[in-house]
């Protein structure tokens, strides 16, 4: 890690657990104070329109009042409002036909404009028919006392024991019923209340099952039909639901039964009121019906007004316009197939959202590049999508807002930190390596920080040490202008060298270079480039003096030195002042080895473990073991001569007569050893090695008592 940056995964997951606890917290105050209620019942409208629920049950069908059907009888001289007897035939024919039930959500709470035995035929009628369900209307305004109200509650009235709802019908209080006229009240075998309230948006998309009034429970219309003619077992609440024998309705908090819509308006099948009154007359006359009775047998009959100017059109999330009988229909369809829409509780939702922010926050904070982590995000939101939409099917509403809101919020704050944070790293990491590192190193140190380490970590490197022979001499010579001219194009054309071969600027110190391979990034062909490097800064440093010698300057002459082992590389020094560096016995032996050179007058030296690991690239030529000053552990020292595909035939004939000349000197066969040097530099005359041998080989010769050590200890450095 860099320092003042942390990018543990420990230090990740913190940063992700801190950003998840921003994001429900946000979510949160969006839930309490903002529009995230309005928008989760949008989202459940979308849910009803895209996700396929089961089948209307065929059992509930529609006896509508449409358009055409008041267009029918006015042509036959009965205009809106109708007579009310004109109903007794649809009730007739249902009786005949066998239906279950036939419910009106048609008031009739006031007499009759046609007289008192237009509403005496229809009561006949319903009791006759002993099936027959009417409505009332509850209201929240005070009226004078009403002597039907008694008889009411004796009829439809619900004693329910259990714990009832927190807040019925959200709180709203009512103070009167409006009954039906007494007759049809008495004729009638239930009744149920019509009166309920949308959604905050206007929109009707649960209806409670009862309401409390007076001292009893008074059930909907389509409840009251199905626990008087479908299950007339008793009745309970229980915590969010409503007990109904074995059949358990679940409820929210304010005693409400969320729909199941099952399909857009027409989902059960219609029938036109005008002919199922023809088809009564028509059975009367004994004529064939327009509809077959068969078509009604068992069935729980509903009966409504559908004619856009008779006001009961109202809109759900299916359409803007639906007929207020069809929620009751779907009501009925619920309580018959008893596949109700729950609510997943609110726990597993914050669980949920919980869960999705984490996963995105980690995902974006691991995996920085934004291909990665967009495609994670649509990945994630498309399964959780996907799952709300079958949970929905199974009849499961668990919103999708919540934890989509939590899931977008994670990706962008998570982003935005992850952005924030990353582009002051670059910047640091570019301020503190640039100098230092190649394009390509810093590159891969911004894709990949955890690189980095704060301190010191073990690695294995290959270290370079390059030195100008004789610089300070030089220098004493020139003016410091050209002084300083001359070791600026000479530092600057040797360090693009080493950055070319991704290698890492450590320190300059005067003329000398100290340079490294395998850090911070890990790099097979470490020694490799190492070796490119300084072959190709000795082919550089020959332009250079040929530049030199047209300024009247005087050549230079380069020493390097190369070792690959274990070292501690890190940031190291103060907490206000530090350097990336290497320390260790690594690279103070590659600092030997540059000074060895000027022993064997070769310009690149390399231990044996660089040259193990250079394979066949590098071409070498192996010169002595050395105990270089400092170490006592000898170490095999070979130069470097070139490139494999680069040396000469001339240079494989040196390097083959040299290693001829060093097996007799090993082999401590000194005048074979001697004569193979002498003819090798009349060969080669500026070879310096073979000069350094061939100056032992005569030593020995003029004094053979000397100690023959076989291990070079140089006396200096």
């Amino acid at each position: 890690m860099t320092a003042g940056f942390s990018h543990s995964p420990a230090a990740k997951l913190k940063a992700a657990a801190v950003l998840t606890a921003a994001v429900l917290l946000l979510a949160g105050c969006l839930e309490i104070f903002g529009p995230l209620p309005y928008y989760r019942l949008k989202t459940l409208d979308l849910l009803f329109r895209h996700v396929p629920l089961a089948p209307a049950s065929p059992q509930v069908v529609v006896v509508t009042v449409d358009q055409p059907d008041l267009d029918f009888f006015k042509k036959q001289g009965v205009v809106w409002p109708w007579p009310r007897q004109l109903y007794a035939p649809i009730i007739e024919y249902c009786r005949q036909a066998g239906a279950r039930a036939v419910i009106f959500d048609i008031l009739f709470t006031e007499a009759s404009s046609y007289g008192p035995e237009d509403d005496q035929r229809l009561a006949q009628a319903a009791a006759a028919a002993g099936n027959v369900v009417l409505p009332f209307s509850l209201t929240r305004e005070e009226k004078g006392a009403n002597p039907d109200e008694a008889a009411l509650l004796n009829k439809a009235g619900l004693e329910i024991p259990g714990p009832p709802p927190l807040e019925p019908e959200g709180g709203i209080k009512y103070r009167a019923v409006t009954t039906p006229v007494r007759p049809l009240l008495d004729g009638s075998q239930a009744l149920g209340n019509v009166e309920c309230h949308p959604d905050a948006d206007g929109i009707y998309r649960r209806v409670p099952l009862v309401l409390p009034f007076k001292d009893r429970w008074l059930p909907m219309l389509g409840f009251a039909a199905f626990h008087r003619f479908g299950n007339n077992e008793p009745l309970r609440f229980e915590k969010n639901r409503l007990l109904l024998g074995t059949l358990r309705i679940p409820l929210d908090n304010r005693g409400n039964l969320l729909l199941k819509f099952r399909g857009p308006s027409r989902s059960h099948r219609r029938f036109a009121a005008a002919n199922v009154i023809s088809s009564e007359a028509r059975l009367r006359h004994q004529l064939p019906p327009i509809y077959p009775l068969e078509d009604f047998v068992g069935k729980w009959v509903l009966v409504g007004l559908t004619a856009p100017g008779l006001y009961d059109l109202k809109a759900c999330p299916m359409s803007g316009v639906y007929a207020g009988v069809e929620v009751h229909a779907t009501l009925l369809d619920n309580l018959l197939q008893g596949d109700f829409l729950r609510t997943l509780p609110g726990w597993a939702l914050w669980l949920w959202a919980l869960l999705l922010a984490a996963v995105m926050a980690v995902v974006v904070l691991f995996f920085r590049h934004l291909l990665v982590t967009l495609a994670a995000f649509l990945l994630l939101l498309l399964v959780y999508l996907t799952l709300a939409a079958l949970a929905f099917r199974s009849g499961w509403w668990a919103d999708p807002l919540l934890p989509g809101l939590a899931l977008a919020l994670s990706f962008g704050l998570a982003t935005a930190y992850s952005y924030a944070t990353e582009g002051r790293q670059k910047l640091y990491i570019r301020r503190m390596f640039g100098q230092y590192m190649s394009e390509t190193v810093i590159s891969d140190l911004l894709a990949h920080p955890e690189k980095l380490q704060l301190g010191g970590e073990r690695r294995r490197v290959t270290l370079f040490f390059s030195d100008l022979a004789g610089f300070t001499t030089l220098s004493e010579r020139l003016d410091p202008e050209t002084v300083v001219a001359l070791l600026n194009d000479y530092l600057s054309s040797m360090t693009e060298i080493i950055l070319e071969e991704a290698g890492t600027v450590d320190k300059f110190e005067g003329d000398a270079i100290m340079a490294f391979w395998g850090a911070p990034l890990d790099q097979e062909d470490q020694a490799l480039r190492a070796c490119r490097a300084a072959l190709r800064q000795r082919a550089a440093l020959s332009g250079l003096n040929q530049r030199f010698a047209g300024l009247n300057l005087p050549p230079l002459a380069m020493r390097v030195g190369l070792h690959t082992g274990e070292a501690i590389v890190g940031n190291l020094g103060s907490a206000r002042r530090f350097d990336y560096t290497v320390i260790g016995d690594t690279v103070n032996l590659a600092s030997r080895l540059e000074g060895l050179n000027k022993f064997y007058g070769t310009t690149i030296m390399a231990s044996e473990a660089t040259v193990a690991e250079c394979g066949e690239g590098v071409a070498f030529r192996e010169l002595d073991l050395v105990a270089v000053k400092g170490r006592e552990t000898p170490v095999r020292v070979f130069e470097v001569l070139a490139l494999k595909e680069d040396l000469t035939p001339e240079g494989e004939a040196r390097s083959r007569e040299f290693a001829q000349a060093l097996d007799h000197y090993r082999r401590g066969d000194i005048p074979d050893a001697g004569a193979a040097f002498t003819a090798l530099l009349e060969n080669f005359p500026d070879d310096g090695p073979a000069r350094a041998f061939l100056e032992r080989c005569r030593r020995f010769q003029a004094d053979p008592t000397l100690p023959r050590d076989p291990v070079f200890r140089p006396d200096s450095k």
